[in-house]
């Protein structure tokens, strides 16, 4: 059971870091955007990176330098903050006594617990969650599982920011991001709960070709990978995730233009790639956007995981 338990804490860590433009391709996924003579730099992350993965590429501590603001999606509460930490699962969790097994078709129920089964766990102990803290949980086991876990892109930066004394911005409130997990999956509990672990079957190959595409800078992929399927499958999700989001980005990304400082903003990859990317937004308005590529630079600031 505590072994159990302390599953369920560090999935709710991971929650905290996980909210998934033309093809081409480059040396990374860092972009600069400009309009006249302002610019500043849009950097794609990925929320959970192997420590394998790095040094980060030199185009990302580039940015890094150059800002005097970093802009993230939204202020992760620390790891040790057990207050916190149960906050966010009280958000994610059922009241009035629901579970979520009651809102399963009963083929998809049976191949949920026949998964928790294959990680030692079982629907009981989840039945309390909402879809999307399920599906956290269940990608958290099977990136433990295939060793893949790391802090990821966002962490890496935030933590750099606070000893840098870099300032920090966000562009959501962890409150928000709560509340859109809370809306993910609801009134679609089996497609949904389906989907994530039809994701699963190939969990590995899936990860490891983002990453790839996201260290290549290769949109392209990045669209096959990241969005097409969950339009396809999930586009309830898509909507919520990433095509709103980048919508209440815009304005926010636009208001930064016309100062005399300069910003990094990270956000995860997969707002970066398709059709209604960030990227693609911003030129639709009008902006210049171009791959930023910095040859024979050393990062001092990204050579090595923290």
């Amino acid at each position: 059971m505590k072994s159990f338990t302390k599953k369920i804490v560090s999935a709710s860590v991971l929650l905290s870091c996980s909210l998934l433009a033309s093809a081409a391709h480059a040396q990374s996924s860092v972009w600069q955007v400009s309009k006249g003579n302002d610019s500043l730099f849009i950097g794609g992350t990925v929320h959970i990176l192997p420590k394998s993965e790095m040094p980060l590429p030199t185009e990302f501590g580039h940015a890094y330098a150059q800002a005097d603001t970093i802009f993230l999606e939204a202020p992760a509460p620390d790891p040790s903050d057990a207050t916190a930490q149960m906050q966010m699962l009280k958000a994610l969790s059922y009241s009035n006594n629901e579970k979520l097994s009651q809102k399963l078709d009963p083929q998809v129920k049976a191949s949920l617990e026949n998964k928790l089964n294959e990680f030692g766990a079982n629907l009981t102990k989840l039945d309390n969650f909402r879809p999307a803290m399920v599906s956290i949980v269940l990608m958290s086991m099977e990136l433990q599982k295939q060793n893949l876990l790391g802090e990821g892109v966002d962490a890496y930066f935030a933590k750099k920011a606070t000893k840098d004394n870099k300032t920090k911005s966000y562009l959501e409130t962890m409150e928000f991001q709560l509340e859109l997990f809370k809306a993910m999956g609801q009134n679609n509990e089996s497609n949904f709960i389906k989907y994530n672990l039809a994701q699963l079957n190939n969990y590995g190959g899936i990860f490891k070709k983002l990453v790839s595409a996201w260290r290549e800078g290769d949109t392209n992929t990045l669209n096959q990978v990241a969005i097409k399927e969950m339009q396809k499958t999930d586009p309830n999700s898509y909507k919520l995730l990433i095509s709103d989001r980048n919508n209440n980005w815009l304005p926010k990304v636009e208001a930064m233009f016309g100062n005399d400082k300069s910003e990094f903003i990270l956000v995860g990859v997969a707002h970066l790639a398709g059709q209604d990317s960030l990227l693609t937004l911003l030129e639709n308005r009008g902006y210049t956007v171009s791959l930023l590529e910095v040859d024979n630079v050393v990062a001092a600031t990204t050579k090595e995981a923290e």
